[in-house]
């Protein structure tokens, strides 16, 4: 059974008489094809929105279940440490000032092999309705977060931050991550990409914009790409 029935079935057991709203569903950023509804107050998502969230679901008989049955775990710098809006390689992420897509990540070297990093292709447009910066819009860092948690800085991200981009401008940008001599020995895959943004930033700087969200960081896995 389709998610779409199965809620469907959901909401007429629960409330078989009443008519329900719809609501247009925004997820990580995105327009889900499926609508939110709302019958006597209460609010419901169609299943393949927790799927896109990551929550897994299952049915046995007439019970639902959601999530694995396992307590999250934390690890540093994680999936735990910030709201994000988050997706995967290929994805386009806005949080109503900026867009973002992060197009490929690939593995480079300098000084005869000695450090060893990622350069990550990124897109980034201005998706407001006045020309602005990320510096000044509150973006504060873009990490790099390895598989065994350490975070390695852009060395050229500035060129991102001070980038001052009209309305519906853009531009591609290869960000380089390069870790140290002594780890670069035992450099472990690219597994996030971590966007840090502080929204109170763009509140005093008087640009004409604002962020559609109360959490506009953005997280991007690379490990999953569509």
């Amino acid at each position: 059974m389709s998610p779409l029935k199965l809620l469907a079935l959901l909401t007429l057991a629960l409330s078989p008489v009443a008519a329900a709203q719809s609501l247009s569903l925004v997820v990580n950023g995105q327009v889900a094809p499926a609508p939110a509804i709302v019958v006597k107050g209460q609010t419901y998502v169609p299943l393949s929105a927790l799927k896109a969230l990551g929550i897994p679901s299952s049915l046995s008989g007439t019970t639902l279940t959601l999530g694995t049955g396992a307590a999250p775990a934390t690890s540093p710098g994680g999936a735990n440490q910030r709201t994000s809006l988050e997706g995967c390689l290929g994805d386009t992420l806005f949080n109503g000032v900026w867009r973002m897509t992060v197009k490929s990540v690939k593995p480079i070297s300098r000084y005869n092999g000695q450090q060893r990093g990622y350069a990550v292709g990124v897109e980034w447009k201005n998706g407001s309705a006045a020309t602005a910066d990320a510096l000044n819009t509150g973006v504060k860092s873009l990490q790099l977060l390895l598989q065994d948690g350490s975070t390695l800085d852009s060395e050229n991200s500035q060129s991102l931050l001070y980038r001052k981009l009209a309305q519906g401008a853009g531009g591609l940008f290869t960000l380089e991550y390069y870790a140290d001599s002594a780890q670069s020995t035992r450099l472990t895959p690219a597994d996030k990409l971590l966007v840090e943004i502080d929204p109170a930033v763009l509140r005093n700087t008087g640009v004409k914009a604002a962020y559609s969200t109360s959490t506009p960081s953005f997280r991007v896995r690379l490990n999953c790409s569509r």
